[in-house]
Order: C-alpha cells, then sequence, then structure tokens
C-alpha cells in the first residue's frame, strides 16, 4: 500500500498484559520473529492491552491504520474523519484516534495517532486476516531492521544504532511527505537503462514498479493496484536487472502502474525480501545486506 517528532521508547510495563512478552535486557533495541505470509511482514502487536493482534509492516503507508471493526470491539474511541489513498484507485474513508499504545514483544511504546479503516479488502486480495498496518510513524521513532531470511525484526532507538557490516550497502533515503525514496538503476530489454527514483515499499509484493513498462513491447496487460482501492489496469515485463547501489537483482517483474504518479515508481517485498534491510529514517539512509535469497 500506498505521520515528524521523535519520541521516546520504554520497557514493557509488563504487569499491564497477563502473559505478556518477556521483557529485554536493552532497553534501546529489541528483536522478535515476525511471520513472512501472502510477501508481507505481519508484526505481533497489542494495542492498548489488547490481545495480541496481527500487523503489516508498511513503509509505503504514511499512517498507523487499525481495522474500523476491532477497534470498536477493542473500545477504541475515534474522533474526526478524513480519507487516504490506498495502492488502489479512489480514497478510503478514516476516522482518527489519538494517543494509542502499542507493545511489541518486549517493548511498549505509546503516543501514536492511528486511523480507522476497513480492511475487509486486504482478507480478500491477500487470503488473511489484516488487523492492521504500521505505517511511518514507527519508522520514525525508530531504526527497523527487517531480517528476510531469519523472519526477525529488530527495533532500536536512533541513539543507539549502530551501522551494520562492510557487507552491506548505505543508500541514501529521502522522505517526500512520510514515503521514503532511494535510487536505484533499472535494466531493461534493448538494452534501456532508467535511472529513477523509487519509493521504497514493504507493503507491496511486488519486486519493482515503473511506467516505463507501458513503453515496451514484451508488456503483459495485468492489474494492479490490488488492496485497498479500485483495481487498476496496467502492464509487466521482465526487466534485465535492478541495480541498488552495488547490489544488481537479476531478472525483476516491472509493474505498472500506481493509484498516483508518487506510487507508480516502488521497489517492493519481492525485491527487499533478498536482504537484510536497516530503515534508519532518522538518518536519512538505508541498508542492504545480501542473503542466500540474492
Amino acid at each position: 500500500m500506498h505521520i515528524f517528532g521523535r519520541l521516546g521508547l520504554t520497557v514493557a510495563a509488563l504487569a499491564m498484559f497477563p502473559g505478556a512478552w518477556p521483557g529485554q535486557a536493552d532497553p534501546t533495541t529489541v528483536s522478535f520473529a515476525f511471520d513472512w505470509r501472502n510477501e508481507m511482514i505481519f508484526v505481533p502487536v497489542r494495542v492498548n492491552g489488547s490481545r495480541p493482534l496481527s500487523f503489516v509492516l508498511d513503509t509505503g503507508s504514511a499512517r498507523n491504520l487499525i481495522d474500523r471493526s476491532l477497534a470498536t470491539a477493542l473500545g477504541l474511541k475515534a474522533s474526526g474523519t478524513g480519507s487516504l489513498q490506498g495502492a488502489g484507485a479512489g480514497r478510503i474513508p478514516v476516522s482518527f484516534i489519538h494517543n494509542v499504545s502499542i507493545a511489541f514483544p518486549g517493548m511498549e511504546s505509546g503516543g501514536y495517532e492511528f486511523s480507522t479503516a476497513d480492511l475487509q479488502p486486504l482478507k480478500a486480495s491477500l487470503g488473511v486476516t489484516v488487523d492492521g498496518i504500521l505505517g511511518y510513524e514507527v519508522f520514525s521513532r525508530f531504526v527497523v531492521t527487517v531480517d528476510y531470511q531469519a523472519k526477525r525484526l529488530t527495533l532500536t532507538a536512533p541513539e543507539a544504532f549502530h551501522p551494520p557490516s562492510d557487507a552491506a550497502q548505505m543508500l541514501p533515503i529521502e522522505l517526500r511527505g512520510k514515503w521514503a525514496f532511494a535510487k536505484a538503476e533499472l535494466e531493461l530489454p534493448g538494452p534501456v537503462a532508467v535511472q529513477d527514483t523509487f519509493m521504497i515499499d514493504s507493503g507491496s509484493g511486488d519486486a519493482v514498479d515503473h511506467p516505463i513498462v507501458m513503453t515496451l513491447k514484451s508488456r503483459v496487460a495485468a492489474t494492479s493496484g490490488v488492496g485497498l482501492g479500485a483495481a487498476v489496469q496496467g502492464a509487466t515485463a521482465k526487466a534485465l536487472s535492478l541495480r541498488l547501489g552495488r547490489y544488481a537483482v537479476a531478472g525483476p517483474i516491472v509493474s505498472c502502474c500506481g493509484a498516483t504518479e508518487a506510487t507508480s515508481k516502488l521497489i517492493g517485498n519481492e525485491v527487499l525480501r533478498r536482504f537484510t534491510v536497516t530503515f534508519d529514517y532518522p538518518g536519512l539512509r538505508m541498508f542492504i545486506t545480501p542473503n542466500s535469497n540474492f
């Protein structure tokens, strides 16, 4: 799919949650397993002391979202209404919930803003229930490391973060609104080389999206923007490679197009899963380290 102030983190007040997850010895970092389902990262969280829930970790979401029916069942009080742009066409109506606390395994963090939305369309497209989506506000507070191969997520306080090993490629990122963009080079049949800036979208199962696809004779008609919002008609084609710094991913499928110009150029989980990826929004950078899927 397709809000800044740094707030501190606190170790979970475990007495709040009977049967709560174990705490961490180091209050500046926490690491725990996530579920990998349908090319999406599902993170275990509790919302205001709720039962364990399953939220998608999505760099392509400018907001934290929770399913409207679930929010009602949990007694979360919404105030005010608005709308957001999903992966598909059209706007999604939302309501706002203020000052929400979320607990990850081993750590609790408070003062979040959530929006309620009907997330049932995601169940229809992904085949699994999505309780909510964790977006920009989580990435703005923590350095977030996703080890796709080990299926582990690490959250680190920015002041305690140390860059990974020399094998990691550092890529500068640009925050446009609440989305992160990085430069990459796409090589297509012809050969045609496209150097561009792509949104980094851990909420997309695609490899790469770029409108250049519509100019290729090898393109095949396809539907994109599946998720929140109406589907968009587009196309796919196979690229020769996608280069991120010194690393090149061979043969990615390139799709077109997103519902808006801003979301029409992106790199999704089909590429990201080949690396351990560290998102350092406070430092305006990300790190990628190849794994055995590379």
